[in-house]
């Protein structure tokens, strides 16, 4: 036994030495790419002949070295099997077909239908809210989940599904007709009032609001649209929404920044190589005499494109929290037979050359992030003092934190103890919770930027 456990010492050993005499950065790169490959094969190679475990599949051994050596990287790039990057295609398509009626999942049997159009050809069939999908395709409905429901029903080109579905004791089959469901990232507001909420009344009809949730392969086709309803209703004042967008198509966001940004550099991308692309916007007049964007720490990637070529121009002024910070592109990239690497391939700066990946984008009006205070906060710490501002307290040289404490504990009948207190802490919490709900901070400032 010690015979034997010497010898795989040594064989261990004596790998190590010969992998330390390889210095791989004096290589140039398709040598270290055949040493790394001779290497790795050599480890397959001596897993398939010894390993005693069971039977070793060599695909998902390259799969997962590939996996992990992509993953070291940065938190961007990464490796799919190609199921996997078919899976998240799919996710991405904006496009489909579906049945006209909504179902409920949460009784936890069969899915009830919640909502059907009375125009829909399903309601002329006869079906009705309160029914039953009993079967799909044949198959039983009970307990399938939403996820399961949406595969299962839902289509890339205009067809029909069987369903048999229940009312009372009565089950029917159905050819149920799909129709055709567009997902839009971009949601235009003509009208301010609609967004009024307890606390917060918007009657400048003059502004116009656009939300975009992500960046999809028609984001720059709808924003156009919902500019051009403003321009023919009037609209001179303009408030882009991009708070928790974290990005998605490049093109499609320099195709937006181009319907907004007045005439000049949008970003600037370089590659490893030191090759650099412009894209620029040709718009000779900017469409709104002021705009807001709205950010918080969720907006990132390329909807950071489109915030930065707004603050650099001088098109807008950016409201809200420091944003995210991925100044980063990736690129895809598939293997025959083996799948799909998402590598990070380009970076890109601002139109005065900002550096925007793990930097992000400082809103030239901040409004403070809220957070609940405790026990333990320091009555001088940047959380305390941002929940008194938010209560409607001064705080300054004749305001301190410990004065404005008291008289909080005052006008909330609470004993005056200069500390943050149990019922104090519960008292503030209380009022923050309730005006955060009832209230768009960010939203708010920068409507209030657009009248200034």
């Amino acid at each position: 036994m010690k015979k034997i456990i010497s010898l795989c010492l040594a064989f261990f050993m004596t790998g190590v030495l010969v992998w330390a005499d390889d210095d791989f950065s004096d290589m140039p790169v398709q040598e270290q790419a055949d040493t790394a490959g001779a290497y790795f094969g050599e480890i397959i190679k001596y897993i398939q002949e010894n390993y005693v475990g069971g039977e070793v599949d060599t695909q998902r051994l390259v799969q997962a070295a590939v996996r992990a050596v992509v993953g070291e990287l940065d938190d961007y790039s990464d490796y799919l099997t190609q199921e996997e990057y078919d899976l998240v295609k799919a996710s991405e398509r904006t496009v489909w077909y579906a049945p006209e009626f909504k179902c409920d999942f949460s009784g936890g049997g069969y899915p009830v239908i919640s909502e059907i159009s009375r125009g829909s050809r399903a309601y002329q069939d006869g079906i009705r809210a309160g029914d039953e999908i009993r079967s799909i395709k044949g198959v039983s409905s009970y307990a399938i989940g939403e996820e399961e429901y949406f595969d299962s029903v839902t289509s890339d080109v205009a067809e029909s599904v069987n369903m048999s579905i229940s009312r009372g004791d009565t089950i029917k089959n159905y050819s149920i007709n799909l129709v055709r469901v567009e997902l839009h990232s971009v949601s235009a507001v003509n009208n301010m009032s609609e967004l009024n909420n307890k606390n917060q009344v918007f009657t400048d009809d003059s502004v116009g609001y656009i939300k975009i949730t992500t960046f999809t392969n028609n984001t720059s086709q709808d924003f156009a649209r919902a500019i051009r309803e403003f321009k023919e209703a009037g609209k001179t004042k303009l408030i882009l929404d991009l708070r928790g967008n974290t990005g998605g198509y490049v093109d499609e966001a320099i195709n937006v920044a181009k319907l907004i940004v007045p005439n000049g550099v949008i970003i600037t991308t370089r590659d490893k190589k030191g090759n650099i692309t412009t894209y620029s916007s040709d718009l000779k007049v900017k469409p709104y005499e002021k705009c807001v964007v709205l950010v918080d720490g969720m907006t990132a990637s390329s909807a950071e494109i489109v915030a930065s070529a707004m603050q650099d121009s001088g098109a807008a002024k950016i409201v809200g929290e420091k944003t995210f910070g991925k100044g980063v592109m990736q690129s895809v990239m598939s293997f025959d037979d083996l799948g799909v690497v998402k590598m990070t391939t380009l970076e890109y700066s601002s139109r005065y050359g900002k550096k925007i990946d793990g930097v992000g984008i400082t809103p030239d009006i901040t409004v403070d992030k809220i957070l609940f205070v405790s026990e333990e906060d320091k009555l001088d710490s940047e959380n305390v003092i941002a929940a008194f501002k938010f209560l409607g307290f001064r705080v300054d040289e004749n305001n301190s934190v410990e004065r404005n404490l008291g008289r909080y504990q005052a006008e909330m009948n609470l004993d005056v103890t200069y500390k943050l207190d149990g019922p104090t802490v519960a008292a503030m919490n209380y009022e923050i919770y309730t005006e955060l709900v009832e209230s768009d901070r960010i939203l708010g400032v920068g409507y209030i930027n657009l009248l200034g």
